[in-house]
This record gives C-alpha cells, sequence and structure tokens, in this order.
C-alpha cells in the first residue's frame, strides 16, 4: 500500500506542476504553512530548519543542514511532532525529501501547488514564508528575481528584504509554490537561491527513484534489472522469477511512466525475457510483472523505479536547429506551412503536423540513429512517437522534415478525451540528445 501511494505522489507531482489552473481559495489551501524539523537529542531539541509540505507524510527542505541520520530529525506542524522515517536527497544534494509516521495524529497543514510549466516569477507580489530559529513563522519580500544556471540547472536567484533560512517557501501571489530557498547566495545583501517549481518535481522524481531501498517500504522484484544509456533503456527479467497466474490469465511486464493515464505492456513469459525502447528524458517510471486475463490496467503490486535522466543539448557534426513549429498543411494537401497559432480544430482535422527545420556537416551518410518525438500535455501527460533519424550530405544545410500528428498516434488519445487548456510542451530528441522544443497555448 505504501508503494502504490508513493507511486501515486509522483503522478501528483506531474498534475501539479502541468496544471494551467489557477489556485482556489479552499481551506485547506488558507491553512497551507510550513513545518519545522528539530534535532532530538534525548529529550531536548533544537530547531534546525524550516520545510515545506508537499503531500500527506513528504515535506521538502535543503538537505545542508539536516543531521546524518534521520532517527536525530523530530517533524513538527506547531502543535504535534512526528517520528522522520527516511531523508532522501537528490542527486544534486539541492533539496531533500522527508517522510515522517503521520498515522498516529492528524496534521494541521495544508499544501501550495506546484507553479504550473512557464509562468515567470512576478517579483513585485511574491512572497518568502521562513522560520526564525525559534521555529516562529514569518514573511518578506522579493525585491527582485532573475534566472540563472548552475550545475545545468535552473534557480531564482532572489533579492529579499530581510535573511531567510534554506527550506523556506517561495509563494506567489495567487497561492502558488514558486520555489523552495536552498542556500544563501555569496554576493549581496539578502539574496538567496531558491530551486524552482519545474526543477523541484525533477528533484522529486530523482529522489523518490531511490525509494526502493528505504525500510519497511518494500523490494523491488530480484532479478529484474534496468540499465539505460541516455534515453535508451534495457528491461531483463532473465533472472526473476515471475509470480503466479490464474487459468486464463497472461503474464505482463507492464512499463509506466508515473505521470501518464495508460500503460505500456510486453508479454513476459517470452524466451528472451528482455525489451529495448527509448523513454523521454526527465521522466520518472516504473516495471514490474502483472497477470491480466486481457489487457493489463492495473499497477504492478511490485515495481523497481528508476528515472531517465535529463537530455543534454544535441551538438552532433554542428547539429543546430533553426525553427522547430506546429505548421498546417492546407486541405489541398500542399507543403506544411508552420503557424504561430494552433487551435483545437487544427489539431483534430489531420492537417496539424509537427515542423522541423535543422542543419548540420557530414562529408557522407550518417545512419542508425533513433529519433525520438514528444508531445507533453498540461496535464503532465506524455505522448511519444518513434522513429529513425538519419544525417545526410545532401540535406545537411537544409534539413526539413515534418510529420503528420494524427499518423504518429500523438493526439490519439486527446482526440478521444479532449484537450486540456493550458500549455503543450513539443520536443524531439536524436539518439537520446536534445535536438530542440517549443510550446504552444489552447486556451
Amino acid at each position: 500500500m505504501k508503494r502504490f501511494w508513493l507511486l501515486a505522489l509522483t503522478v501528483f507531482v506531474g498534475l501539479m506542476l502541468f496544471s494551467p489552473v489557477i489556485a482556489e481559495n479552499t481551506e485547506e489551501e488558507k491553512q497551507a504553512d510550513l513545518f519545522s524539523l528539530w534535532e532530538t537529542n534525548g529529550e531536548n531539541r533544537t530547531w534546525i530548519a524550516a520545510a515545506v509540505p508537499f503531500s500527506e507524510g513528504v515535506l521538502i527542505t535543503s538537505p545542508g543542514a539536516l543531521p546524518e541520520s534521520p532517527e536525530q530529525i523530530t517533524v513538527s506542524d506547531g502543535e504535534n511532532f512526528w517520528e522522520t522515517k527516511a531523508v532522501i536527497p537528490d542527486r544534486t544534494g539541492m533539496i531533500a525529501l522527508v517522510f515522517y509516521d503521520r498515522e498516529d495524529k492528524t496534521v494541521n497543514r495544508g499544501t501550495w501547488p506546484l507553479m504550473p510549466w512557464g509562468m515567470s516569477v512576478p517579483s513585485a507580489s511574491c512572497t518568502v514564508r521562513y522560520a526564525d530559529q525559534e521555529g516562529g513563522l514569518n514573511n518578506c519580500e522579493v525585491l527582485a528575481a532573475e534566472d540563472i544556471r548552475m550545475q545545468e540547472r535552473r534557480f531564482l536567484l532572489l533579492t529579499l528584504t530581510e535573511p531567510v533560512q534554506p527550506g523556506s517557501a517561495v509563494l506567489t501571489g495567487d497561492g502558488y509554490l514558486a520555489g523552495v530557498v536552498t542556500a544563501e547566495w555569496a554576493e549581496g545583501i539578502n539574496r538567496v537561491l531558491a530551486l524552482p517549481a519545474e526543477e523541484i518535481a525533477g528533484s522529486l522524481q530523482e529522489a523518490a527513484a531511490l525509494l526502493n531501498n528505504l525500510p519497511e517500504w518494500g523490494k523491488a522484484p530480484e532479478g529484474l534489472n534496468v540499465t539505460m544509456e541516455k534515453n535508451r533503456v534495457m528491461i531483463d527479467w532473465r533472472n526473476m522469477t515471475l509470480p503466479e497466474k490464474a487459468e486464463g490469465e497472461t503474464l505482463y511486464m507492464v512499463l509506466l511512466d508515473t505521470g501518464n493515464n495508460y500503460l505500456n505492456f510486453y508479454p513476459a513469459e517470452t524466451s528472451e525475457r528482455t525489451f529495448s525502447t527509448t523513454l523521454t528524458p526527465g521522466r520518472f517510471y516504473a516495471v514490474g510483472p502483472v497477470a491480466s486475463a486481457g489487457k493489463p490496467d492495473d499497477i504492478p503490486e511490485m515495481f523497481t523505479t528508476f528515472a531517465v535522466p535529463q537530455a543534454q543539448q544535441l551538438t552532433d557534426y554542428g547539429f543546430h536547429s533553426v525553427l522547430t513549429a506546429i505548421a498546417e498543411a492546407p486541405e489541398e494537401g500542399e507543403t506544411p506551412v508552420p503557424v504561430t497559432e494552433v487551435t483545437e480544430v487544427m489539431l483534430r482535422s489531420g492537417r496539424a503536423y509537427f515542423y522541423s527545420h535543422s542543419a548540420y556537416e557530414v562529408t557522407e551518410t550518417v545512419e542508425g540513429k533513433t529519433l525520438l518525438v514528444t508531445l507533453t500535455d498540461p496535464d503532465g501527460v506524455n505522448y511519444i512517437y518513434r522513429s529513425s533519424w538519419v544525417y545526410m550530405p545532401e540535406y545537411m544545410t537544409e534539413d526539413i522534415w515534418y510529420v503528420p500528428l494524427k499518423e504518429t498516434g500523438l493526439t490519439d488519445a486527446l482526440d478521444r478525451n479532449g484537450y486540456p487548456a493550458g500549455i503543450y510542451r513539443m520536443a524531439y530528441y536524436v539518439d537520446g540528445d536534445l535536438a530542440d522544443e517549443f510550446e504552444f497555448e489552447l486556451k
């Protein structure tokens, strides 16, 4: 049950990150506030850091000030105290998930929704919610905000009206969580680094990928192994003992992107007991066996989790993108033309194309490359199209290609279920490197 709940947690990350709906002032949201983390030594407690509530039993904070052992940390909402079950930092040590045992007491805190993808941080209306050395809660204003990149990640560099501790929450006037303060900035007064919402989501996914090693959280199936090179993933269950199945059932290996509302599955009882596929970089996945009489629609009870790393920019052969866009073909079937405004009518018509214009330098044809085109809707659901890529000398100064969205299957589910309003993101990858990306909005 706990493992299922954590899988739901990662789905929640994706939904909150990409949801275009402005937060409503529900009673739960009005109660959202920071938690405090205390270092416990016998009967004595010393305040060490603030933490942002993310979901029931899960907090986000900066790991820099935390003790090494979770047993030394006590979580408090100001009224109740809980034992800490685990502290899991992301790969860069910028933020950490703090899991606490909430089952015996009611939690008197709500949560702030993550700021949707693509929104900038308006410094004039932003505040930082922080805790002082006694655990008291205060607000300060954001005087200035700018984007910077460090360690191949995006950060917010904020100038504040007063000093704050790492673990503080950066909040918009609309009630979104725009970021979490991770460190003080060495230059200037009252300047801090904050990890923004989309980076928080990626860090949560990376941290959650380590949950297979948590005590009392259950173990991944023995003999089920995942290896990857960039976004090429190999699933291998040759050394795994498959679960039993009832009469009329078939065993499948189910692979799911935890931000999606659909499953991918493969027959498990094959002679090879392996499969290889390309997946969207920067997303969190789970794989495990399921017995089903028809197409499986259940999440595996036992599964292995893994995160596909963010992609590096494509630079092979001097590759550079000239234009990537949505194009529309006239009804007469002439060459598709890039457009600046995308409508639902256009997407449903069958005349909408993914359009790419790029250039590179080669002296001979280079084959054997993979192509992955992705479409991510405002709810964070990710649709993919796989093909092959070839570098060709005759096209290297003007390589223009386009594929119809309907024929690739990228919009099939959206045609059936409806197109949510908001920001859509498209990207394409060559051998796991990011060639280009763009966004469009449906209102």
